[in-house]
């Protein structure tokens, strides 16, 4: 009977410990207004396709302030990508699809065109994936944008490689979303790109600006 009720505690311990990180996690993040404007679009050979080459990176406060609350949530080790950005076009697409056609001042001045530097960033919200695998658990929290720009950008770009409004085989515009990642338990965050976000199944809470 004492082992019983003893696992009936620890089983109630373990659920009121469970829920009470979900909650933690739920609970809305803040922002200050200031910090999802004056983007600069930037462009940065990288060292593996899977990293950006091309990013809009907002005031470095955005992440650093979403940064610190995730730590205080979880208390876990993660790292911060440095500098953090939004990845507009990867390595492994520009070199698959524009390395001799397209320049990279043309792409630069396309995302200026397309109103990625001069427009408001609105977060959708705060979002999630973990992935176990043998030996290991990463874990990566992103926030995932609400971009207009973003996506005119990705799909006119292709008009600009050959003169044509199809996006062809090499390049699909649709296989990156508009996401800042935010924090990562692994220190390279190439692995995670490119990244098709979910809202319904990564959204674990809102973004509010104070």
């Amino acid at each position: 009977m004492k082992i019983v009720v003893a696992l009936g505690v620890l089983a109630v311990l373990g659920f009121l410990f469970v829920r009470s990180v979900q909650d933690a996690r739920s609970t809305p993040y803040t922002i200050e207004p200031e910090h999802v404007r004056n983007g600069l679009v930037v462009f940065e050979p990288a060292s593996s396709p899977t990293e950006p080459v091309l990013a809009l990176r907002p005031p470095q406060e955005l992440a650093i302030g979403l940064f610190r609350q995730v730590f205080a949530r979880s208390m876990e080790s993660l790292s911060a990508p440095t500098p953090p950005g939004i990845p507009l076009l990867l390595q492994g697409e520009f070199d698959r699809a524009f390395a001799g056609r397209v320049t990279p001042d043309a792409l630069v001045a396309a995302a200026r065109d397309a109103g990625l530097e001069s427009a408001e960033l609105e977060p959708r919200c705060l979002a999630y994936r973990r992935v176990s695998e043998p030996g290991v658990t990463r874990q990566l929290f992103f926030v995932v944008f609400n971009a207009p720009a973003f996506e005119r950008f990705r799909t006119q770009i292709g008009a600009l490689r050959d003169g044509s409004a199809a996006p062809g085989t090499d390049f699909d515009p649709a296989a990156l979303s508009p996401v800042l990642i935010i924090a990562a338990s692994e220190p390279t965050v190439g692995r995670w790109l490119p990244l098709r976000a979910d809202p319904e199944a990564d959204c674990i809470a809102p973004i509010v600006a104070e």
